[in-house]
Formats: structure tokens, sequence, C-alpha cells
């Protein structure tokens, strides 16, 4: 997610690395997640820093984040995209941190356990691929964020290690909130200076107690094919993730309990 501070013309957006769309059902009180290839191409709106602008491309995902002149700006434009990736479908609220507050996130909930897809001993001896051990705040984000130098340094291997992480984030939390029911607000107040968001404490509160008893439907993602591409036009090569249709309608009636309507 975004990195930079500043408004305007002193605003530049950054590449949004871990999106994870999370989805509350309240009548059938369960949960359930769908994490986005940030390589995922789609249609974004090229905005300006005033966040303005007509022209869309067809572009990877990751970049809605880069356009705006404000981080809401930047916030709003990658929701944009996800519900034109998704069918038009109605998303209710952002939230975005930095990925510098993995830490932070690691020792609210005393550190997630994991098992290890990857090495990392060059930077942390314990981390040997195969461990099973609950991360340091540091450990953890370098298991979420690290890409280069790790395994064969695709996106798609850190989506796994990003996903098995946030599997044992959300257990531990929902731990925690079934002895503190407040404590997903405490944690939402704690990090407001650093979150850039349109959720209200209201709205986290509600959502609070699906997540404490709720059923997990756990985390998915859409299937589709990556390939190397020129579409950013910078005459770089950049993976491309090209969803599969038949992947998001079967994903919207497993995730959302949306079937798709002929008409």
């Amino acid at each position: 997610s975004g990195n930079q501070d500043g408004i305007g013309e002193d605003y530049q957006g950054a590449m949004a690395d871990f999106m994870l769309l999370v989805v509350f059902d309240e009548e059938n009180h369960s949960y359930g997640m769908l994490q986005l290839n940030r390589d995922t191409m789609t249609e974004i709106h090229l905005l300006d820093n005033k966040g303005e602008g007509e022209a869309t491309a067809d572009i990877q995902l990751c970049t809605a984040h880069w356009y705006g002149g404000t981080k809401e700006q930047s916030c709003k434009n990658t929701v944009k995209a996800v519900k034109k990736l998704l069918g038009g479908m109605e998303i209710n609220g952002y939230y975005e941190l930095n990925m510098s507050e993995i830490p932070t996130l690691n020792q609210i909930v005393g550190g997630v356990t994991v098992t290890l897809e990857e090495d990392f001993t060059d930077k942390y001896p314990e981390m040997k691929k195969g461990a099973t051990l609950q991360l340091t705040d540091d450990e953890a984000y370098a298991y979420v964020h690290d890409r280069y130098g790790v395994g064969d340094e695709e996106n798609a291997s850190r989506m796994k290690r990003q996903q098995q992480y946030m599997t044992g984030f959300f257990k531990k939390l929902q731990d925690k909130i079934k002895s503190n029911s407040n404590y997903t607000t405490e944690i939402f107040e704690q990090l407001q200076d650093k979150a850039t968001t349109d959720i209200t404490v209201g709205t986290i509160s509600n959502i609070s107690n699906i997540f404490a008893s709720g059923t997990n439907k756990g985390i998915y993602e859409l299937q589709g094919e990556s390939k190397v591409g020129q579409s950013l036009g910078d005459d770089l090569d950049h993976m491309e993730f090209y969803v599969d249709k038949d992947s998001i309608v079967t994903t919207m009636e497993d995730l959302f309990g949306i079937k798709e309507h002929n008409n």
C-alpha cells in the first residue's frame, strides 16, 4: 500500500502490494476473504494529482493506488478498480495500512506462528524453510513483504506466504476478541493515525461480533494465467495476471452467495 504522505502535487501514491477483500455476511453469520493478485490486469482510472481524469488503461491492479492526489483518492481508485473487476459489486469501505505496519499488527496479537514456506536465514538464522516458529515483529515483516532474494522471487509465492500469515493472524485476533469484545475497536483506535480509511468505529463494532463467533469461509483467490508483458508502457517487462472469468463467477457464488443471472 501507499508509502508517501502529502496532498496534491506533494503527494505521490505507491503500488499496492497486498490486497484483501473481506466479506461479512450478517444473515448467515459468516465471513470470508478474497486475496487479489497485485498483477491482475483490469481497467484502471489514470487520475491526476487532483483526483480527476477520465482516461483508463487495462493495466495491473496494483497501479490503481499510484494514481490520485491524496491517500484517500488512491484508495478510492483501488476500490473502483476492484468493483469493476468483480462485475460492479458494491464495496462498503476501505482500510489501508503501509506494509511497514506489519510489525505493529504482529505485536498486537502477540506474534503469529507459521511453518515457513521459504528460507530467510540470510537475514534471520531461525527462519529455515520448513521450520515452525512464532515470528518476531521484524520476521513477520520479512515474511509478508520480501520477494527479491526469496525462493523463486515470484509474487505468487509471496501471496501464499501472505495468505498463510493472515490466516494465523486472524485466528489470533479472533481469540483476542473472544476474551475482550472491545478488542477490535481498541486496535482500530490505536492505528487511527497510521491508517487511511472510510470505515467508522461503529461499523468495526458491528462486524466484530461476526468475526468473533461467525463461520470463517477462509481466504479465496481468483484463478488465471500469469505471463510477462509490457502493458505499462515503460519498455520494461512486468508480470501480468489474466483472471479466468469463470473463476470470478464461481468465487462470487462461494464467497458472496451471488449467482450470475443470464439476461
